[in-house]
């Protein structure tokens, strides 16, 4: 392995276990508890995070890759547009279901930091927008009118689904978001035919 590999392989080791330890337990965690619990050196850290905050920011951009692609790879493809949209909900309460679930490491990460770190608040805005847009995707190939409100009421149903999830411990809550869900794109639809 040559030491630019060794580098990478380093760097993305941080990131992935400071981003577990970072959602299961808020990104107050201090460096020396990371240091210690990862396995490397103050130095190495330092070396590819030269702030906490950047090491905030890669973790929360980790995690968006991770969640997009954890929705995004247990749609159906070969369903109905509609079945794809209402797909999310049932890869949401799977999530909801794991023991590892803290809610969104985004809400998380906003309210312990987004008042004194914009590199945060612009991290976690990026993530909202681009789940927004890829839920606007879905909701077009529905082809609904109005498909940026008709996604705004599903992305909020998402969102909701997942704060009542992480306060209520239940994972049915993606269930009653589901069937709301279905009720948006039904009134949509309805709305095309008359």
């Amino acid at each position: 392995m040559s030491p630019t590999e060794h580098a990478e392989n380093k760097r993305e080791l941080i990131i992935k276990e400071a981003s577990r330890m970072m959602y299961e337990r808020g990104t107050g965690l201090g460096v020396d508890t990371l240091v210690s619990e990862i396995g490397v050196a103050k130095m190495t850290l330092y070396k590819h995070f030269p702030t906490k905050t950047d090491l905030i920011v890669a973790c929360l951009h980790h995690l968006d890759d991770c969640h997009r692609a954890r929705l995004s790879g247990d749609v159906d493809w070969s369903s109905s547009p509609k079945e794809r949209l209402l797909s999310v909900f049932d890869s949401l309460r799977e999530w909801f279901a794991s023991p590892s679930f803290r809610g969104c490491a985004f809400v998380n990460a906003t309210v312990e930091l987004a008042d004194t770190s914009p590199q945060v608040r612009n991290a976690v805005r990026e993530h909202k927008n681009a789940m927004r847009a890829w839920v606007v995707k879905l909701v077009e190939e529905c082809e609904l009118p109005n498909a940026h409100f008709v996604a705004g009421q599903i992305a909020q149903l998402m969102e909701g689904a997942t704060t009542t999830a992480l306060l209520e411990r239940d994972p049915a809550v993606a269930d009653i978001a589901q069937a709301t869900a279905l009720q948006v794109l039904e009134k949509a639809k309805e709305a095309t035919t008359r």
